[in-house]
């Protein structure tokens, strides 16, 4: 049962709290079930952003989207990089240069025209977000086995049949994308299995991410009368930063409005989630008839959550609420004892961990080694986690800091700052940066960002500190006052 192997199991989007024992709903997820029972499951696991393309370069690089540089979508038109700046941070090549097979499969979205072909990956090379389903790769699958699927839309999230967030696949489950690649992913962990080369590998879904395209074994399934609203569908966002409500009201005019809309939004995901997680039985059964099981660390994650009408009917994600940020993150392998997790966890451990587990060294990144918490539930772990979004569709600073105590912050340069007690509120419905009794909690939260930001070299440490009335930051940043600065305060 000696470790030798890594499976990185990632999909697009999916909430922490569809699947495992933690769910709030009544999605379809037996193979996911299985998995956390048999894993160590952090959960209070964070994305370093809600957003695929920093989220995604941090899983590969460990680094957080300021110094990695790919702070928003690639292939957006306001895109701060369109491809990686500085592939060799890397953490891939640390596997590769130890003699290992490296293998992608999917969604690759850390760059628009490099794939990951071009750091060395075998698989599939799609660069940028990719479409599998227009690729002559999948043509010439479905060609082969007969398949073919006729996509019908039936929800649009704007007026005019714009936005489609769900529809009919109109075509058996072996058409969809995310069977093909579980065939791609077990013909390629077979190869190395035969050729017997340790291996990192990974295959990265775009389900359960929207539109919700499900094939015919798998739409409906989902028993509509057993889902509940979220309790925080109340929430009118007047405590919230004025962008949130314009977002939701502008963006997606047709968001859920009524507990019947947002029950039928919801079950659409949870049936998208019930095909998506037979894809990942497959392979989990795979794994285990193949004899890998036993040498072969497995996780599982997301890039981010999804918002899904929470908080009024919000869609998507980018926002710092926990729906768009907490993420599933399991580690699997018979050496690890199972169960909950409660350390601070963050997607940019995943390397890092994965390569302590194994005997590598680490090289400097933001992300750390969970090994300690792996081996010994009760071990200390973070007593705080930062979280960085840079905007999605426009260029948009925030920060938020998650506290291992539960109190959690989000600092909006430009708008209010929000302040919300998991443990007693865990739907962030009641922002104590407004109560005048909780001036204490505020203003160490606020400190304590300043303290990280500054830690961390987040280039937006001066405006957290001196929106905060710290005007000294000694950080080095250029300020042309002090060319005239006598030292008087």
């Amino acid at each position: 049962m000696t470790m030798r192997n890594v499976l990185l199991i990632g999909v697009d989007q999916m909430r922490s709290d569809v699947a495992g024992p933690g769910k709030k709903v009544p999605a379809l997820t037996p193979a996911l079930d299985r998995l956390y029972r048999q894993s160590a499951a952090f959960e209070r696991a964070y994305s370093s952003c809600p957003l695929c393309s920093p989220a995604r370069a941090s899983m590969f690089t460990g680094d957080y989207a300021f110094r990695h540089g790919m702070g928003t979508n690639c292939d957006m038109y306001h895109s701060l990089a369109t491809e990686l700046p500085d592939p060799t941070r890397l953490l891939h090549y640390i596997f590769q240069n130890a003699g290992y097979r490296t293998g992608f499969i999917g969604k690759w979205h850390v760059g628009t025209t490099k794939g990951p072909a071009t750091f060395g990956f075998e698989g599939m090379d799609l660069a940028g977000y990719g479409n599998v389903a227009m690729s002559p790769e999948f043509l010439a699958y479905l060609g082969a086995n007969g398949l073919s699927y006729a996509v019908e839309p039936t929800v649009f999230l704007n007026p005019d049949r714009q936005t489609m967030l769900a529809g009919n696949w109109n075509g058996p489950v072996a058409s969809t994308p995310s069977y093909y690649l579980t065939e791609r992913t077990i013909a390629l962990l077979g190869a190395y299995a035969e050729a017997d080369a340790p291996f990192f590998a990974t295959v990265q879904y775009w389900d359960p991410h929207q539109p919700h395209l499900v094939a015919d074994e798998f739409r409906g399934v989902t028993d509509r009368s057993a889902i509940k609203a979220w309790p925080n569908f109340s929430d009118d966002l007047m405590a919230k930063p004025r962008r949130v409500a314009r977002e939701r009201d502008d963006f997606y005019r047709l968001h859920p409005r009524s507990e019947e809309e947002l029950i039928a939004y919801i079950g659409h995901y949870c049936d998208h989630m019930a095909m998506l997680d037979a894809q990942i039985g497959r392979l989990l059964d795979w794994l285990e008839s193949s004899g890998l099981v036993d040498t072969t660390l497995v996780v599982f994650t997301s890039d981010h959550g999804d918002m899904t009408g929470a908080h009024g009917g919000l869609i998507d994600k980018g926002l710092l609420y926990e729906e768009a940020v907490r993420i599933p993150l399991l580690f699997r392998h018979p050496s690890l004892t199972s169960g909950v997790r409660r350390q601070l966890a963050s997607n940019m451990d995943i390397l890092p961990t994965a390569l302590d587990l194994l005997g590598f060294d680490i090289p400097d990144r933001h992300g750390v080694s969970l090994k300690a918490a792996l081996t010994d539930p009760d071990a200390s772990g973070r007593d705080a986690l930062l979280i960085e979004y840079h905007g999605l569709r426009f260029l948009y600073s925030q920060r938020a800091m998650i506290f291992d105590t539960g109190e959690k912050f989000i600092f909006t340069p430009g708008d209010d700052d929000e302040v919300y007690d998991l443990n007693a509120d865990p739907g962030e419905l009641e922002n104590l940066a407004r109560d005048a009794s909780a001036a204490e909690t505020l203003a160490r939260c606020r400190q304590s960002m300043i303290a990280e930001t500054a830690r961390l070299g987040d280039p937006l440490q001066d405006c957290v500190a001196k929106f905060n009335g710290q005007w000294r930051t000694g950080s080095g940043q250029f300020d042309a006052t002090k060319a005239f600065d006598t030292g008087a305060d």
